[in-house]
């Protein structure tokens, strides 16, 4: 099998988000998803709660702020500049 590998440049920067106590984590991947420069949220379990993709030229900083005034804890933003897919 051939599968075609394609690189896309500048996806956003994504945010790995240790939330705090949540009661609900859909409500708040919707409330997450209400903001306007987040273009995904996947909820996950392990060490991060969610992780939310950014478009393109958000700046990290106030978004990373508004995150965390939603879903309280934290979050570490990983600047991404490429993605590989197949």
């Amino acid at each position: 099998m051939n599968k075609v590998v394609v690189k896309n440049a500048r996806i956003g920067n994504l945010f790995l988000v240790r939330p705090g106590r949540t009661a609900d984590v859909h409500e708040s991947a919707k409330r997450l998803m209400e903001v306007g420069s987040v273009r995904e949220v996947l909820i996950t379990e392990g060490s991060c709660g969610f992780i939310v993709k950014a478009v393109p030229g958000a700046e990290a900083g106030p978004l990373g702020k508004e995150i965390s005034r939603i879903v309280g804890g934290r979050s570490e933003v990983a600047v991404c500049h490429y993605q590989y897919r197949k």
